[in-house]
């Protein structure tokens, strides 16, 4: 047996396959701790568990809340953003780069700004409050719908799927806008010489759904998966309702400790893997109508596209740029609501501009960490988890690349789906394989300081392997021939034949992995409430859940939000920065 054999196997190199073993592990060993500290406390194995969830108090409650709420959220997503991306892939428009950062901004920001940010909204003083639309105290209009109907909360609901829109508008972009800005144009002029294509609805049922079918099927998924396993929009928007995820961060602090409460750690087990199999269904689902998504048609050039059929009408001019505006919104009343106090009176409530709320941010007190401590934290967690995820999700992508072109298409696909695990127990089933499975089995990693990063690394892993994979499939294999015949060093071999071509979409997934770990919020959230270890956005949820009869928690909490928003886009700008000189 050769030594080049010995070094590869299928054709891939050994280190990559280590890599492939290492994030598999990784994925599969805090979960598995987890329920087999669960099933020891228990007595009982998971799918015993399983049969009897519907009997584990809120259970059902959550389920049905889950699936009503990401239906919703769901129907809204494509029912606005369809023809948002149609529109937007189909016109010229001037500044499109920046609309383009605008509409992708939500899908980065942290969840508990956005939380917060539609807090500020909807509380009394925000812009929605003002307008006489009163989601949060749901008085008015909200208040006669909950009476004629007898729906308990309706403005809690609403504020929630609103806010669940916002967050997924992005993925009917991501997804939508490129097929329609690609798309062969001589496709419509055919049609219309047929007799189906003389009408409005024989184009969108002839072409435009076949074609923009797979494409909005995939957006569709990932978003009622989103928002299925929603956590701080839920606990900020909706606080009294539970989802599935929700419940389990409420209950999994407490779960997998012998003799107390073996009726939380059954729970526990019980919706955990409840959960994770309805999260494997979904992602079983999307990864069936992205691969029909991949090969439904060829593509044009979109700059001849975009010219061929001109700027967009006016009409489609005030739908985009209030889309954008309505974007905005959430984060615009962040940054003010920082700087405005409400105070009670004798003549009511009263509001005032202050720098207050920044300075009680800045400096402190003795019941959180200092905002310094936070963001350190932060910032540490985020550049762990970017300086292994880059190199192990590459190294994976590699992998899975060369078994694809060495027909191993199976066995790839078996990986692939291996190495996407975290994705399918969402992040407060990571935290909950932190807190229930490592830290119960080796409680000595209380002492390790960067203990948070670990699930940070394994929840951004699954989107660099997603973002490098079809990069590395783009590559012409002839760069490679044409390297080998010059006189160079293997670094510099790869180098001209790969990795000079991976900078964009390594710089974007660096630019992913920064703004994911900077705004996690589910799995630090179990995580911290048995450790020191205190993000960033932890830190905003701390401030923002203090009793609100001191009028300056608000501005404070406000201000804590700003701050993490604006590091985040900073280290986002940076990174499109290196892109564009790219």
């Amino acid at each position: 047996m050769s030594l080049e054999w010995k070094a590869r196997f299928a054709g891939v190199p050994l280190v990559h396959w280590m890599a492939v073993v290492f994030v598999i592990g990784l994925g599969l060993f805090p979960i598995t701790l987890a329920l087999l500290r669960l099933w020891a406390v228990t007595g009982i194995t998971p799918l015993g568990a399983l049969t009897t969830v519907h009997d584990q108090p809120g259970a059902m409650e959550a389920f049905r809340f889950s699936l009503f709420e990401a239906a919703a959220s769901t129907a809204l997503t494509v029912l606005i953003g369809l023809p948002l991306a149609w529109a937007f892939g189909r016109y010229q428009w001037r500044n499109i780069q920046l609309k383009r950062a605008l509409l992708f901004l939500p899908f980065v920001t942290p969840p508990v700004v956005a939380a917060v940010g539609f807090l500020a909204l909807i509380s009394p003083g925000g812009m929605l409050h003002s307008m006489g639309l009163d989601l949060r105290g749901e008085s008015g209009v909200i208040g006669f719908i909950s009476t004629a109907t007898g729906w308990q909360h309706p403005g809690h609901f609403i504020a929630l799927v609103v806010a669940h829109v916002w967050f997924n508008l992005s993925l009917m972009i991501r997804f939508v806008e490129p097929v329609v800005a690609q798309l062969d144009p001589t496709w419509e002029e055919q049609l219309a010489l047929l007799p189906t294509g003389q009408t409005a609805f024989g184009r969108v049922r002839h072409l435009w759904l076949p074609v923009l079918g797979p494409a909005t099927l995939v957006a569709a998924t990932y978003t009622f998966f989103f928002s299925f396993t929603s956590f701080a929009l839920v606990k900020w928007l909706a606080p009294s309702s539970n989802t599935l995820e929700s419940l389990l961060g409420e209950m999994g602090g407490t779960a997998g400790i012998p003799g107390y409460r073996i009726e939380t750690s059954l729970a526990v087990l019980a919706i955990a893997t409840f959960q994770m199999l309805l999260m494997l269904v979904m992602l079983i689902l999307a990864g069936r109508f992205e691969r029909r998504h991949s090969q439904v048609l060829a593509m044009h050039h979109e700059g001849r596209n975009r010219e061929r059929h001109g700027p967009a009408s006016r009409k489609w001019n005030w739908f985009v740029n209030g889309i954008l505006v309505m974007l905005l919104a959430p984060l615009l009343s962040v940054v003010l609501a920082s700087f405005r106090v409400r105070k009670a009176g004798g003549n009511g409530a009263t509001s005032q501009w202050t720098f207050e709320g920044w300075r009680r941010a800045w400096n402190g007190d003795f019941s959180t960490v200092p905002l310094m401590d936070a963001l350190t934290n932060s910032l540490s967690y985020a550049f762990i988890a970017l300086l292994v995820a880059l190199p192990l999700g590459y190294a994976v992508a590699s992998c899975l690349v060369t078994l694809r072109q060495q027909g191993f298409e199976r066995t790839a696909g078996v990986l692939d789906s291996l190495c996407m695990l975290p994705l399918s127990m969402s992040a407060v089933m990571v935290g909950l394989g932190m807190v229930a499975g490592i830290l119960q089995w080796f409680p000595e990693m209380f002492s390790f300081p960067y203990l948070p990063a670990v699930p940070h690394v394994m929840l951004v892993l699954p989107f660099v392997i997603r973002l490098m994979v079809p990069a590395i499939e783009r590559i012409d294999p002839i760069f490679a021939e044409q390297a080998s015949l010059l006189p160079m060093s293997k670094m510099g071999f790869w180098w001209h034949s790969r990795g000079a071509f991976l900078v964009v979409p390594a710089t974007m997934a660096a630019s992913l992995c920064l703004a994911f770990s900077m705004g996690e919020f589910g799995a630090s959230f179990l995580v911290v409430r048995v450790g020191s270890w205190d993000s960033l956005s932890i830190l905003v949820d701390q401030v923002a859940s203090r009793p609100k009869f001191d009028p300056y928690v608000f501005p404070t909490a406000m201000a804590l939000a700003t701050i993490l928003m604006l590091v985040t886009l900073l280290v986002l700008s940076i990174n499109e920065r290196a892109r564009a000189w790219r």
